[in-house]
């Protein structure tokens, strides 16, 4: 009886492991790999952000020498919208209404204004709450309430490093679904003499707004530029603090059919490493090669929302 008892335990274990896809179960491999949980204690609530220590921010400060800043974020306008929108993602909208209001004897204009940005038109930053792994959120949390962008609440500021792909492949664009790899960005490092340190912001461009402009709008879904999962490796190792791009980070299609956007949930889940998504990172790129610096500060000043899933944000480099 004992013996029966044992194969039917195993069995179900089997038909449940061939079940998945060997890209699913090495993705499985790489997030307990990842897992910061406990690293800086069972109530932490910045997770990667710890890297950026206050030293880290003080060194950060010699990369300043032009006086010049930069805005990595898109205008939040219906106009701009219009063009940035892909009419396959039912997750952003924006409105916008203006208000004449007499007080005092004098006509102020208010203003009210509503925005649902996740997704892949605003610019934002993801908090550590924005997603969760078989019932947990990052740090073995059971619920999202307390890794709001509130803990943000101090702003992120620190030394960013933009990994520019077109420029390294003399393109005008990476060809979308191209899915990057762990040699791309060591490639780059090698051939502009720079380094991905710990507590960096690592900003990587695809060209996404470049080709849009060239070949036209397209199924974003279906088809976008982004990390191969394996490079979670090499950013865990150089500790970097955030990572974001001109997309949303995942490729499309995916490689893991069981995991639409891998690298959102080895970010957010397993190393609590919040992302930044859908920025415009044209503007750096010109001005990277104009004064020939792909280091430079970086400053995310997110909104103190309480228990909020992240914050649409204007993000400044400084060079």
């Amino acid at each position: 009886m004992k013996k029966l008892i044992l194969l039917f335990g195993i069995f179900p274990l089997l038909v449940i492991g061939q079940s998945f896809s060997k890209e699913k179960q090495s993705f499985d491999s790489l997030f307990k790999k990842l897992d910061n949980t406990g690293k800086w204690g069972l109530n932490d609530r910045l997770g990667t952000i710890n890297y950026i220590t206050n030293e880290k921010v003080k060194s950060s400060l010699k990369f300043v020498e032009k006086g010049v800043s930069v805005s990595l974020s898109f205008k939040i306008t219906e106009d701009s919208l219009a063009t940035n929108k892909f009419n396959s993602d039912k997750l952003s909208s924006y409105s916008h209404e203006t208000n004449e209001l007499n007080f005092k004897g004098y006509n102020w204009v208010t203003d009210n204004f509503s925005i649902s940005y996740h997704g892949h038109t605003h610019s934002h930053i993801d908090a550590l709450n924005h997603l969760s792994h078989n019932g947990f959120y990052y740090n073995q949390q059971k619920s999202p309430n307390e890794l709001g962008i509130e803990n943000f609440k101090n702003g992120i500021i620190t030394k960013g490093i933009l990994i520019d792909l077109p420029l390294l492949k003399e393109k005008e664009f990476i060809e979308a679904g191209y899915k990057i790899t762990s040699q791309d960005i060591i490639d780059f490092e090698n051939k502009f003499n720079i380094e991905i340190e710990r507590g960096d912001i690592l900003l990587i461009r695809t060209g996404r707004w470049k080709q849009k402009e060239i070949t036209g709008e397209w199924n974003f879904l279906v088809k976008s530029t982004g990390l191969h999962y394996n490079v979670m490796q090499l950013l865990d190792k150089r500790k970097i603090s955030v990572l974001g791009s001109d997309g949303t980070n995942d490729s499309n299609p995916p490689l893991i059919e069981e995991e639409g956007s891998p690298i959102h949930k080895l970010s957010i889940v397993a190393m609590g490493m919040p992302l930044l998504d859908n920025l415009n990172l044209e503007q750096l790129s010109k001005k990277a090669v104009l004064f020939s610096k792909w280091e430079f500060v970086v400053s995310v000043q997110p909104l103190k929302i309480d228990k909020g899933t992240g914050s649409p944000v204007n993000v400044i480099a400084l060079f």
